[in-house]
C-alpha cells in the first residue's frame, strides 16, 4: 500500500461517523472525539455533590469529636488547665478543633457549605456541653483524659448545663 493510500485509508478511518473516540496512546484511556453540550451539562450535574442527611450529621459528630480531640491536646500537651480565662480556652478549644474538622472533612468529601456549617455547630454544641459527658461518664473521661481533668471539671461546673465563658446555665428539667 503506498504512503498515500495510507494516509487516505487514516483520512477516512477519521471521518468516519461511527468513529466516537480514540485511545490515548500514553494511558489507554478512551477518548471520545465529539461531546454535544448536552452530555457536558449531564456530566456536571451528575458530578455536583449535595450534602445528605447522614453526611450532615457524620459532620455535627466530626466537630464534636474534634473539640474532644482539641481538649485532650490542650490538656494532655499543652498542659493549659481549665482554670484560665474561659474565652480564652474556649477560642483555643475552638481552634484547634476547627483546623482539624475541616482537613479531616476535606479528606472524608465534606466540603460542601452544609457540611461546614455543621461542623461548626458540632464543635458549638460541644465547646458549651461536653462537660455533660464528663459528669455521666467520669471513669470512662478519667481514663482518657486523667483523674486531674475530670476533677476539675466536675469542681468548675455542674451538671446538665451549658457552660459559656466561665459562667455555668443550668437547664431546666421537665
Amino acid at each position: 500500500m503506498s504512503d498515500m493510500a495510507g494516509f487516505q485509508s487514516r483520512i477516512k478511518h477519521i471521518a468516519d461517523p461511527r468513529n466516537t473516540y480514540y485511545v490515548d496512546p500514553e494511558t489507554g484511556n478512551f477518548i471520545p472525539k465529539r461531546v454535544s453540550k448536552q452530555s457536558i451539562k449531564m456530566a456536571v450535574e451528575r458530578r455536583k455533590l449535595t450534602a445528605t442527611f447522614g453526611g450532615v450529621m457524620t459532620s455535627i459528630l466530626l466537630g464534636a469529636l474534634a473539640v474532644m480531640a482539641a481538649r485532650f491536646v490542650r490538656w494532655t500537651y499543652l498542659a493549659i488547665d481549665e482554670s484560665g480565662a474561659a474565652d480564652t480556652l474556649m477560642f483555643v478549644d475552638g481552634g484547634i478543633a476547627a483546623l482539624v474538622v475541616f482537613f479531616i472533612g476535606g479528606l472524608i468529601g465534606h466540603k460542601l457549605l452544609p457540611h461546614m456549617m455543621a461542623q461548626v455547630v458540632g464543635i458549638a454544641i460541644m465547646l458549651v456541653a461536653m462537660h455533660n459527658l464528663v459528669w455521666m461518664m467520669p471513669e470512662e473521661f478519667a481514663m482518657l483524659y486523667g483523674q486531674g481533668y475530670v476533677d476539675q471539671v466536675l469542681t468548675t461546673t455542674a451538671p446538665t448545663s451549658i457552660f459559656i465563658r466561665g459562667e455555668t446555665i443550668l437547664i431546666p428539667s421537665a
